[in-house]
């Protein structure tokens, strides 16, 4: 976590000299659950960040991001804690779907003013990092982009080519995959994730192809009943189509 922290957010290594987890559990329920997100909250020395994974493109993400920022930016504070007293809050959001027109893979956000380029705060950042961008160069050089190949690694050949990059903390998290994908509760738990997947997109499927079926007689029947009204059919015309 420390290494991850300290490339992501590109701090040096040895600045960071504690980090808090403050939701260390996830069970097996949210594991499995239908939402399939990831959400760590982190104090790292005296700043807030939250690391969150998203595999979705729910609309409205954009905001939802923003409002996670603010509501832990704003809650911080305890009574009688004066404002110059609030930390610094970082969000990284990890994508698995292009949001930004921009070539980059990753993006900053912070409050600034557009017309003089003067930041406001030093308090806010948003990062995104959208893995659907990524190419397939490794380059140890560039270790936030070994993490985010390492997150978006879907086979033991990416994971092989990775761990060969020598970057100890890459081959350490590449490793620790290995080493937990070889536990039969780990394979367990992803083949259930993975049935789950594939009944979630039948009934998907299914049901937007009968809402297409239904929609698709609805408006004929609909069409029928006006031209049944402006007397461009007849009762037995209308029927006999109804009918069919």
């Amino acid at each position: 976590m420390k290494n991850f922290i300290s490339d992501v957010l590109e701090i040096p290594y040895d600045s960071i000299k504690n980090i808090e987890i403050e939701n260390s559990e996830i069970t097996p329920e949210e594991i499995d659950g239908k939402f399939t997100r990831f959400d760590l909250k982190l104090t790292v020395n005296d700043e807030l960040v939250n690391v969150e994974i998203q595999v979705n493109n729910h609309r409205g993400f954009k905001e939802r991001v923003l409002y996670y920022w603010a509501q832990r930016y704003g809650t911080q504070l305890e009574k009688g804690q004066g404002y110059d007293e609030i930390k610094k809050t970082i969000s990284i959001n990890i994508v698995d779907f292009k949001m930004f027109e921009t070539e980059s893979y990753c993006s900053t956000y912070t409050m600034a003013d557009l017309e003089h380029n003067t930041v406001l705060t030093d308090k806010c950042a948003i990062h995104f990092f959208e893995l659907a961008k990524l190419d397939y160069n490794v380059d140890a050089r560039d270790k936030k982009k070994l993490w985010m190949q390492l997150i978006n690694s879907e086979s033991e050949e990416e994971l092989e080519m990775l761990s060969n990059t020598n970057v100890e903390s890459i081959k350490d998290a590449a490793d620790m995959i290995f080493k937990l994908s070889s536990e039969k509760t780990v394979r367990d738990m992803e083949r259930r994730r993975e049935e789950r997947l594939r009944e979630e997109a039948w009934a998907l499927n299914s049901a937007r192809r009968e809402g297409i079926d239904e929609g698709w007689q609805k408006g004929q029947n609909d069409t029928l009943k006006r031209l049944l009204d402006e007397g461009i059919i007849d009762e037995v015309t209308y029927g006999r189509f109804t009918q069919q």
